[in-house]
């Protein structure tokens, strides 16, 4: 576990490359209610951010991943007329078969969490999109190809998107 404060979650992205089909939450609760995302939490004390994401999709889908490679940082700063709040979580993407995905059937309903349902990789990237967290439209285009020393920075103001970098192989001070 880092030292630094501010990386406090992970997010994870399950993909069947197979299909293209990847595993989303529509959540419940905030942030980012009534929108697609991917699965993930907070890290509890003495947890690694890959032990922490695998008990978090666990919980979250009853799914075991044991192939999460880390993704990068992605990190936040959301701004309104109240101040401001830096965040930041670990991103991870797990891959399973064409057979596991068979095997689990959605859309699937977690009262705690929300609702779970296999999206196609495109429709999750499409312009129109407005039901996915808008970052993770962005992310996806390189999410891939991306690896564990990759930087992402959002920047929000009054819940808009006004800001969104990319610096491949610039996470020198988050290790996972």
């Amino acid at each position: 576990m880092t030292s630094d404060p501010r990386l406090k979650y992970t997010l994870g992205f399950i993909y069947c490359p197979e299909n293209k089909k990847v595993l989303l939450l529509n959540r419940n609760k905030s942030p980012w209610m009534g929108k697609w995302n991917g699965v993930g939490g907070k890290l509890e004390s003495g947890e690694t951010p890959l032990q922490c994401i695998q008990r978090e999709t666990l919980e979250e889908t009853g799914l075991s991943i044991t192939n999460y490679q880390g993704r990068g940082i992605l990190t936040w700063e959301v701004t309104d007329d109240k101040g401001s709040e830096i965040g930041g979580l670990y991103l991870f993407t797990g891959e399973i078969s064409l057979e596991q995905y068979n095997n689990f059937k959605t859309p699937v309903i977690f009262s705690r969490e929300g609702i779970l349902d296999w999206k196609d990789w495109d429709w999750i990237i499409h312009e129109n999109n407005l039901g996915v967290v808008d970052n993770i439209k962005l992310l996806f285009k390189t999410l891939l190809s991306s690896n564990e020393k990759d930087l992402y920075t959002v920047k929000y103001h009054n819940n808009q998107l006004i800001s969104w970098i990319c610096y491949p192989g610039q996470n020198l001070k988050y290790p996972f």
